[in-house]
């Protein structure tokens, strides 16, 4: 089990900051993790890497002014120059437009996020693991590159108004590369218990993906009936949560979602809502100011339905913040960080029959969100799987190709949508996640 000590200790030091009352509000935000992680390539291990660190963010109000300082150790001392240095700022700082709101003590939904089989399994263990991968594929001339990823954390928050949260965390990242010769294919999955990661099948689907893969032919632009897999879905949902669904671009005229609350921005089969207690993503009670997470629907059949908001872009619309709080003095503001696209009435396995003659698409690379973010423009390239369709089967592999496309446009042509879903990561945070579903498209635009 994590330090008992060690956590009463950030709880400590954190009622002790906010309690000097020496501003109006202070919060204390700390975030320890110790990671690990093992590089393979061409089936062979390269690299091991473990870095244990942490932050401590203090934030604090003067009126209408705020202060942000951080550090990166607990130590007494370096804490009380931390917050001196966050009041420094706060003085010599203009005001505020707003005052700023900060939740008090709040009641939290009970969410495992810890798990010892990930914190206690050695590289060892992860390494073996990994290596029954690499025997397999090694039949067929499949070699993997990618890397096994595993990290133990701690989030706490304290205010002054007298909220008090902490919760521990475990969480997990593989992904593997195929590849033989030119061909690729790729597979990723995120989890926080390390027993729940099917390796081995993993792996393989992967190398089955490769070995398809081969001998792939040229495809011209144009416009293509689609079937995209959950990988590639990820990446499109990822963005469109990064660049529409956070109140600091809808308020500022950025986002695809401002001043269209309430219409129609896709087709009826698009639900997308962001819940952080979902335990089918990776879930979190609290967001990075301790504020509860709740659901928060983002897209309703279609119907744009909500921002993600935090304590700041709140206080300046006279909102109530969504539980979307990011370490304090993130200039980009908040965004949804457990994105789920719903499941639709179509099995999996019957959506290449339903596609009849267009692409299969794996997963995407590379992908540009920041086109046009008020027309959800994407630019971004085929990669690890890319398959011409005729007659409701694959007939050959492709070159990977360009895309270019209004994603909120092309998902108004959905046909249909898988009932099978499936989780990636979302950012950096490794508590974000998006889990989505197979997607058929009836028109996605190819440039190149």
């Amino acid at each position: 089990m994590m330090n008992g000590l060690l956590k009463d200790r950030l709880i400590e030091e954190g009622e002790r900051i906010a309690g000097s009352k020496r501003a109006d509000t202070i919060e204390f935000v700390a975030n320890r993790e110790s990671s690990s992680t093992l590089r393979f390539s061409s089936s062979r291990f390269h690299q091991g890497i473990s870095v244990s660190d942490a932050s401590f963010h203090i934030r604090v109000t003067i009126g209408r002014k705020i202060g942000v300082a951080s550090t990166n150790s607990i130590e007494r001392d370096a804490l009380d120059r931390c917050l001196d240095e966050a009041l420094s700022i706060a003085r010599s700082t203009r005001e505020e437009p707003f005052l700023l709101r900060i939740p008090g003590p709040c009641r939290y939904a009970k969410i495992s996020s810890f798990f010892e089989s990930t914190e206690r399994a050695t590289n060892g263990e992860k390494a073996l693991l990994v290596s029954t991968g690499f025997r397999d594929a090694g039949r067929s001339g499949v070699l993997h590159s990618g890397a096994l990823s595993t990290a133990v954390g701690e989030i706490a928050v304290v205010n002054s108004r007298g909220l008090k949260a902490c919760h521990p965390y475990t969480f997990v990242h593989l992904s593997s590369v195929a590849s033989k010769g030119d061909a690729t294919g790729f597979e990723s999955a995120v989890s926080n218990d390390l027993t729940e990661i099917d390796v081995r099948g993993l792996m393989s689907a992967s190398a089955g993906t490769c070995l398809k893969s081969s001998s792939p032919g040229e495809s011209k632009p144009g416009v293509y009936r689609v079937l995209l897999e959950p990988a590639a879905v990820s990446e499109l949902v990822h963005w469109l949560s990064y660049t529409g669904f956070g109140a600091k671009g809808f308020h500022d005229g950025t986002s695809f979602a401002s001043e269209r609350l309430g219409e129609a921005v896709t087709g009826e089969k698009v639900t997308i809502y962001d819940d952080g207690l979902d335990a089918n993503g990776m879930a979190i009670p609290f967001d990075f100011e301790g504020s509860p997470k709740r659901r928060l629907s983002l897209i309703d059949k279609g119907v744009a339905s909500g921002v993600a908001y935090d304590s700041v872009t709140a206080s300046i619309e006279g909102r109530e913040s969504t539980g979307h709080g990011p370490f304090p003095g993130d200039n980009e503001g908040p965004f949804p960080e457990h994105v789920f696209m719903e499941g639709g009435d179509a099995a999996a396995p019957d959506m290449l029959p339903l596609l009849g003659d267009g692409i299969l698409v794996k997963s995407f690379h590379y992908v540009n969100g920041l086109l046009n973010p008020r027309e959800s423009l994407m630019t971004g390239m085929t990669r690890h799987g890319t398959f011409l369709v005729s007659g409701g089967a694959v007939k050959c592999a492709l070159r990977p190709m360009r895309f270019t496309e209004n994603i909120l446009e092309a998902f108004r042509r959905i046909e249909a949508v898988s009932r099978e879903t499936a989780v990636y990561p979302n950012g950096s945070f490794p508590l974000g996640s998006v889990s989505v579903p197979y997607v058929l498209i009836d028109g996605f635009s190819f440039t190149s």
